[in-house]
């Protein structure tokens, strides 16, 4: 049985990456956050779902990420901008959603947040329509919904960290477990190490400059706690709708020779990949 459940999934940027020398793995980081938090309106269990930054930068890249998101393209899915380019963000499923949308955004904003782009969580077309303008939030503290609930929806959370600890207690202290992505240069890797070996035992796949996602189906898709049950790739899968048949003889040289013969006349015996079938 495979289920892929529910998740939080983080993105941490560690402090190496605000040197001024590291500006291009920045903007590189940057990049993959927003492409891993809104792609598919965020409606994917391997979006990102919350961003932790260090203190003294939460409010810059804040600001780094909000302009990013306002470059996006809201609209209907065949909608195209400027002749060239197609909605990057589009209608949610139903009304339900936009209402989550919106108590989480104004919990957030009630409790201290701010939204840091411009038009984010503006409903365009109407009280009916389910086409929401993405929502950057800062700073989002564990006072607030979105700090703990999974949004499943365009809605980017940024908290900031004084230590590493805060966020491998936010970690493992949630009821989820899938995947979390850590942005990193060359000078916090001790750091990032770290964070891989406490993570090992509380999510399913650890992305090291990359987004959050289930790709490559040949490597194993899991989770743990409440964000998954069981592990899928295409080895797992293939196991999952398997039954093995054993085939056995008691060992002796009569039976040797009976199997051997039995094995070269057999479409069932025939070995896979230069492994033997039989076993005595």
């Amino acid at each position: 049985v495979f289920l892929q459940l529910e998740a939080k999934n983080m993105g941490i940027f560690l402090s190496d990456l605000f040197e001024p020398t590291k500006e291009t793995e920045l903007s590189k980081a940057l990049d993959e956050a927003v492409l891993g938090a809104l792609s598919f309106n965020g409606q994917r269990c391997t979006a990102l779902k919350i961003f932790f930054v260090p203190h003294d930068h939460g409010e810059t890249l804040a600001q780094q990420l909000a302009q990013r998101v306002e470059k996006y393209n809201v609209g209907l899915p065949w909608q195209t901008f400027a002749g060239e380019s197609y909605s990057n963000i589009t209608p949610l499923p139903g009304k339900n959603r936009i209402d989550f949308m919106k108590e989480l955004i104004h919990d957030a904003v009630a409790k201290g947040a701010k939204i840091m782009n411009k038009a984010g969580g503006e409903i365009i077309g109407g009280s009916e329509s389910t086409l929401m303008v993405p929502a950057v939030l800062y700073p989002v503290t564990p006072e607030m919904k979105i700090y703990h609930e999974e949004q499943f929806g365009p809605i980017v959370p940024i908290a900031t960290y004084d230590s590493l600890d805060t966020i491998v207690n936010h970690g493992r202290d949630g009821i989820y477990g899938q995947q979390v992505s850590i942005f990193v240069s060359d000078k916090e890797t001790e750091a990032a190490t770290q964070l891989v070996d406490k993570f090992s035992t509380i999510f399913g796949k650890i992305n090291i400059n990359s987004q959050c996602g289930r790709s490559p189906d040949t490597l194993p898709f899991s989770g743990r706690r409440s964000s998954a049950m069981g592990v899928m790739s295409v080895k797992h899968a293939l196991q999952e709708f398997s039954i093995p048949t054993v085939v056995s003889y008691k060992d002796s040289p009569v039976n040797r020779g009976i199997v051997q013969e039995m094995e070269r006349n057999s479409k069932f015996l025939q070995p896979l990949s230069g492994s033997r079938s039989l076993q005595s």
